[in-house]
């Protein structure tokens, strides 16, 4: 034994955490997220990209899907585990008799069912070896309420209890103004009790797309979800991208950062969901801002979560996804070690869903 690896056994003896520390090859895997693994994540030699993916489009607008088997391998390859499959329930209506993708799409977008059920029917041809797969659904129709337990119930027959999740959702999104989408007022919210209270019973989180509010007015819409949260304590909420959209990429810091601070104040029911890249585009990127919101997400580390807002449309690559990959986990590697655990690690995501799964300690001495 030389000098190096005399003192390297001569550390271990007082610092055991640290020679536990995972293979400096930063291959991630299953084994270790078991509540029985006993090493700790080493920070300065593991990847800084989030293990969990909690946002993940499977299914496009329009036109067909990159394979789902390969979507998976696609996760791994990225040293992402944990994966939330989204359809996208919202999407373009076909024009009748026509044929082919070029030209057979109206600019209408609707709600839709056929997303979830080629999830499933992939998840179940296909399954998933190294990567744990949750199902969401995400046909529902928000504007019609009375159609959301029917189509729970098909899902439920037809797939058992496969779908642990419901979203991405469209509450209000501006981007879809112009193709046939409008905002859910408060009228119709509290028509919302009877798909809510399954949701509460079944402890399926509802991930909604509410947006803040546009550069003209930053907080126009912030009374839906309010009124969302306060008739419904008991419903886990996950407010997609911060609430931030294409059409508000100029809010203050100060402010968006103030109204999450009073809205965790007020409801203990909500989680926030750090995907899409122009979170990064618009804010993240620049230092004093990203400073702002990371001492911001440290200080209510057990309310996040990661994700890429993957849309996997046929002419997508690995390239492609391992870009959202690492452009939605930059602002991670910024985070303190309970933050990154809690958030890229996935412990929040494991104890929304009650997954039996546990995220690693941090290291608190750099392995030699």
């Amino acid at each position: 034994m030389n000098i190096k690896q005399t003192l390297i056994a001569m550390g271990c003896a007082f610092l055991l955490s640290s020679c536990e520390t995972i293979s400096a090859t930063s291959v991630r895997s299953l084994a270790m997220f078991s509540p029985e693994n006993s090493q700790c994540y080493n920070r300065q030699r593991q990847s800084n990209y989030f293990v969990v993916d909690s946002h993940h489009h499977f299914q496009p607008f329009r036109g067909d899907a990159v394979p789902f088997n390969k979507l998976v391998n696609w996760a791994e390859r990225a040293g992402v585990l944990f994966v939330n499959v989204y359809g996208i329930g919202q999407i373009y209506t076909r024009k009748s008799g026509c044929v082919g993708e070029r030209g057979c799409y109206t600019h209408v977008i609707a709600p839709s069912i056929e997303n979830d059920i080629k999830n499933a029917n992939n998840y179940l041809k296909h399954g998933a070896d190294k990567v744990h797969l949750t199902l969401s659904m995400t046909f529902a129709d928000l504007h019609k309420p009375d159609t959301i337990l029917t189509n729970m119930a098909l899902l439920e027959e037809e797939f058992g209890d496969l779908f642990r999740w419901m979203g991405e959702v469209n509450m209000v999104k501006a981007a879809h103004f112009d193709n046939g989408h409008q905002a859910v007022n408060l009228d119709t919210i509290a028509k919302w009790q009877p798909f809510m209270q399954v949701l509460q019973e079944k402890k399926t989180p509802l991930a909604l797309h509410a947006d803040l509010g546009d550069n003209e007015a930053p907080l126009r819409y912030l009374p839906l979800l309010e009124e969302v949260l306060t008739r419904y304590p008991n419903n886990d909420i996950i407010w997609m991208h911060m609430g931030i959209s294409k059409e508000l990429s100029r809010i203050d810091p100060s402010l968006h950062i103030r109204t999450m601070q009073k809205l965790f104040a007020r409801y203990k029911n909500l989680k926030v969901d750090l995907s899409w890249r122009i979170l990064y585009d618009y804010y993240f990127s620049f230092p004093t801002v990203n400073s702002q919101y990371v001492e911001f997400i440290n200080a209510h580390a057990e309310r996040f979560l990661p994700g890429s807002d993957f849309v996997a449309s046929k002419n997508k690559r690995f390239a492609d996804y391992k870009e959202e990959v690492d452009i939605n986990s930059r602002v991670l590697a910024s985070l303190d070690d309970n933050a990154f655990r809690r958030i890229a690690l996935g412990q929040n995501y494991f104890d929304l869903l009650r997954l039996p799964y546990r995220a690693p300690e941090i290291c608190t001495t750099a392995s030699p």
